[in-house]
């Protein structure tokens, strides 16, 4: 999940917000790396709603739901030169192009256009960003 959407988690007003507040804390997880997880914790900069994006990781951490992927993995995944100068996102996204690339089921969450677009028209890899947690089928 970008962390755009960190607004949505804090007061989550739309049902299918609630609904995937709902599933990660009986069933889901996150895969998360260095960088999202600072981007997090400064969108909600103090916010202790048991809702927010930085409540709902430390208690999947707690129960062994988090998946980190390491700097090192993230720097071991290259794009190809003929996809990296087609990429439309900025290149501070890229590394969670990658996060979304290396994860076990390939499904993010952003409202950034340029991205979604990258990770959807992805080469080689069946990966899906969506908008709104609607759009997507992560409760499989």
């Amino acid at each position: 999940m970008d962390s755009n959407l960190s607004r949505h988690f804090a007061k989550p007003v739309r049902a299918e917000y609630r609904e995937l507040i709902q599933w990660l804390d009986g069933e889901g997880h996150l895969v998360v790396c260095g960088s999202l997880i600072s981007e997090y914790f400064t969108a909600v900069r103090g916010a202790t709603a048991p809702t927010t994006l930085a409540v709902i990781i430390g208690r999947l951490q707690r129960v062994g739901r988090l998946r980190w992927i390491s700097k090192g993995e993230l720097t071991a995944f290259r794009f190809p030169k003929r996809v990296e100068r087609r990429l439309q996102s900025n290149r501070a996204d890229h590394d969670f192009i990658k996060l979304v690339l290396l994860s076990d089921r390939k499904l993010g969450l952003s409202e950034d256009r340029k991205f979604a677009h990258d990770i959807n028209s992805f080469p080689g890899h069946d990966a899906r960003v969506a908008a709104a947690p609607s759009e997507i089928d992560y409760r499989e």
